[in-house]
């Protein structure tokens, strides 16, 4: 019975040990992308001066979905720049915080302000498509 209890032991030490290695490596391996990552944003902004920014989310594949009727469906309009997108999305929280800002009766000038900002720079973006 104890032959059973020490094996456990030795089985449960060892994975400890495995598993605090494996953590250090892990951690290690991190440390060498992150600096890595930041080497590539450093030369883009550097030599082509396009900035970057670091994700702060992985990004999950996006599957079409397949319309349920058989119908064909409309042809699609152009798709919009990246930047375009990213302007709509500030757009959309400034629109929130905005109406956060006015429930909590608080001051909402510079919200309107930099919404403003924001439609500007897609108008611009749209004069330089068009």
């Amino acid at each position: 019975m104890s032959n059973t209890i020490d094996q456990y032991r030795e089985a449960k030490n060892s994975y400890l040990k495995l598993r605090n290695q494996a953590k250090r490596e892990l951690i290690l391996r991190f440390n060498e992308v992150a600096n890595e990552l930041l080497q590539l944003q450093r030369e883009l902004l550097e030599d082509f001066g396009e900035k970057v920014a670091l994700p702060t989310k992985g990004k999950k594949p996006r599957h079409p979905r397949a319309s349920k009727t058989g119908a064909k469906a409309a042809p699609a309009a152009a798709p919009e720049s990246p930047k375009a997108v990213e302007l709509r999305k500030q757009l959309e929280r400034q629109k929130k915080k905005l109406a956060d800002t006015q429930a909590a009766g608080k001051p909402t000038k510079a919200i309107e302000d930099r919404m403003y900002e924001i439609e500007d720079e897609l108008r611009l973006l749209a004069n330089q498509k068009g």
